[in-house]
């Protein structure tokens, strides 16, 4: 049995991490502070664990460390505020917290309370990059080694993925002081049910569940490519158990079905039964044109393959979320 650390805990992606590590029999202290919304049901069945804790806490502060153990043998660091939308409305707070957070908890970990650690950072670190200099380089499908950049300064998307860079800067520099075993994953677009209200799979089984005619597309042409959620804990977990991928940047998301976001669109709604025309809007400002990770890296150092498809991940999503619209009716 493993005593283990997931920050952000109450979030998407670091909740099934945290159930999965959980059912593995594990030790799992959670640390979140419920900014964005409320534990819901299947939280709170996770905390009735005997082997869960929850420590309840605003990690820009530096307070709550006297409530953690001596030390953890896997630390994963997801807690960030996340959301296209709350890029623009509270850019400034993205930042602060997304930093801060990182840089309180880089400061407590040492080589005897942290067996190993990872931080999360997203494709939208090289946003700017695949932006500026899409048409005319090799950028898609993108491996590791693609500059980071932000190529508006003035753009409120890119405080996310601004605070995402200088959170890889910060990991990397400081592992090089302190001997700690550190990776940083890169994830791409990964999906499932549970993952808020802000993105653009549970926005189209919103508008689906509504009935939105003609169905309204910003940037049909651009494309994504999905990773379902179960995929993506097993690929995290897999990276932190091998030692192959200690001070790499790793790619974490499903290379197999690059789609558009108008035949994404067209997916759902044929999965829903629904006959309904398209209506195609102009990307908003900032948003880049193809996203598409290289996970060669990921394969040779864990031999971890995404086997979800994207039909049945979006099947099983439309199912949580329209049972979700239903309740709420």
């Amino acid at each position: 049995m493993k005593n283990i650390l997931v920050t952000g805990g109450g979030g998407f992606i670091a909740f099934y991490i945290s159930q999965f590590l959980a059912n593995e029999g594990n030790k799992v202290t959670i640390i979140d502070n419920f900014t964005r919304n409320q534990p819901d049901e299947a939280f709170k069945a996770l905390l009735e664990k005997d082997n869960v804790t929850l420590i309840n806490a605003d990690m820009t502060q530096r307070d709550f460390y006297s409530q953690m153990d001596s030390h953890y043998d896997e630390i994963y660091h997801l807690a960030a505020i996340n959301g296209t939308k709350y890029f623009y409305s509270m850019p400034y707070e993205v930042l602060r917290v997304n930093i801060m957070a990182l840089m309180n908890l880089l400061e407590w970990v040492n080589e005897t309370n942290c067996g190993k650690f990872i931080f999360t950072s997203s494709s939208e670190a090289y946003a700017g990059t695949i932006t500026t200099f899409g048409n005319d380089y090799d950028f898609v499908p993108t491996k590791e080694d693609i500059p980071l950049s932000i190529n508006d300064i003035f753009n409120e998307r890119f405080s996310y993925g601004g605070s995402k860079l200088i959170g890889e800067l910060l990991t990397i520099n400081y592992f090089k002081k302190v001997s700690v075993p550190y990776s940083i994953i890169r994830y791409h677009n990964i999906f499932g049910p549970r993952m808020g209200f802000e993105h653009v799979i549970p926005e189209f089984c919103k508008r689906i569940f509504d009935n939105e005619a003609p169905f309204k597309i910003f940037g049909g042409d651009n494309t994504r490519a999905f990773c379902y959620i179960d995929d993506a804990v097993q690929a995290t977990v897999a990276v932190m158990r091998n030692a192959s991928c200690n001070g790499e940047v790793i790619h974490v998301g499903n290379s197999k079905e690059e789609v558009a976001i108008a035949d994404l669109a067209k997916l759902m709604l044929d999965i829903a039964g629904k006959n309904t025309a398209l209506k195609i809007e102009n990307a908003p400002d900032g948003s880049v044109q193809r996203r598409c990770p290289d996970t060669t890296k990921l394969h040779k150092t864990t031999g971890f393959e995404a086997h979800i498809s994207l039909k049945e991940g979006v099947a099983k999503s439309m199912e949580w979320y329209l049972n979700e619209f239903s309740k709420q009716k």
